[in-house]
């Protein structure tokens, strides 16, 4: 009998490339039962591509519910608002100096348990939106030729000479919440701070209904011209204005994806610049393609901040100083 065989409780030896085996045994169902679980679901219908769950109130949507935020599971409840222009190129410098300040005190309003996402949509005109908002109608008082002439220019003016696009700006603001009541209660908080903030800045915050957010899902995933007829109370609650804003068809390639009968591909920037203009979304909403451009922020607290802050600062000057060092080395080299 070998030395080195310890008993077990039952009395019996067993070696050590047996217990090696029983631990592999346990390993390999530990790993298999951990795969199953993270298995990802697959999406049948395109009705299940749609992201979020349902609309609670007129106003506010469930994206996601059962989400880990530090030790809690809370749901996340999210409100999407229409942005009017803000003038902002043609005034003078000090005036766009005071509007972005305004701009960072509004973002400093948000605690690390709310998200904004900033939207700036290029899309088509909807032509009979278009027409019957916009154009002039005959009122048969003889001038009904001259406001013909007029709603030519308008035609010419609008739909030809910008491609026919018409660009909107979106803020869709998301908080993590235990129940509807707490997330409501967040929003008015937010919404007031906002609210305060874009009055200072000339402009207003129109919050979107229920059907004007079925209504954009579908200028973007189906077309701007697709008919909707407003939904019911009972058609949401049984979710199915998803059926009025999902895509017929969609395919995702390598690099690039197919909706319906359109072609799309998402570019994201992963790192800003050191520097960057502040009319940069303006040069790109000017180049007159259909595009969707967003920004997402998310916020930390106040702590977590200046600790981020402080480490990017050390960064900082530990790279300046290795640049000096680089620069004694090369022109000791070249001594």
């Amino acid at each position: 009998m070998s030395l080195f065989k310890k008993k077990d409780n039952s009395g019996n030896t067993r070696s050590a490339k047996e217990k090696d085996k029983e631990r592999d045994v346990k390993t390999n169902k530990a790993k298999k039962e951990k795969t199953q679980k993270e298995k990802r679901k697959i999406k049948r219908t395109t009705i299940q591509t749609m992201p979020y769950e349902c609309f609670v109130s007129n106003y506010v949507m469930l994206n996601k519910v059962g989400v880990k935020v530090g030790k809690q599971i809370v749901n996340l409840y999210s409100k999407t608002y229409l942005v009017p222009d803000i003038n902002y190129s043609s005034v003078p410098v000090d005036k766009q100096r005071e509007l972005q300040k305004i701009y960072i005190e509004m973002l400093n309003g948000f605690d690390d348990t709310a998200s904004l996402q900033i939207s700036i949509l290029n899309t088509q005109i909807n032509k009979e939106e278009f027409t019957q908002k916009i154009l002039l109608k005959d009122k048969e008082d003889g001038l009904d030729e001259e406001r013909h002439e007029f709603n030519d220019l308008l035609n010419d003016k609008i739909i030809h000479s910008q491609n026919g696009l018409q660009c909107r700006k979106f803020f869709t603001v998301t908080v993590a919440a235990i129940d509807f009541d707490t997330a409501n209660t967040r929003f008015f908080n937010i919404e007031a701070h906002m609210i305060n903030c874009l009055t200072r800045m000339k402009t207003e915050l129109i919050p979107l209904t229920a059907n004007d957010r079925v209504r954009l899902m579908a200028d973007i995933l189906r077309d701007v011209d697709c008919k909707i007829l407003p939904c019911s109370r009972d058609e949401f609650a049984r979710r199915a204005e998803k059926q009025h804003c999902c895509p017929e068809y969609i395919e995702f390639k390598k690099d690039y994806f197919l909706f319906n009968d359109k072609y799309a591909r998402c570019i994201a920037i992963q790192k800003y610049p050191a520097s960057i203009i502040d009319t940069i979304f303006k040069s790109l909403i000017e180049l007159n393609q259909s595009m969707i451009i967003t920004e997402n922020l998310d916020f930390v607290e106040q702590s977590e901040a200046i600790r981020l802050l402080e480490r990017k600062n050390t960064d900082m000057k530990q790279e300046a100083i290795m640049k000096v060092r680089r620069s004694s080395e090369a022109a000791n080299n070249i001594n």
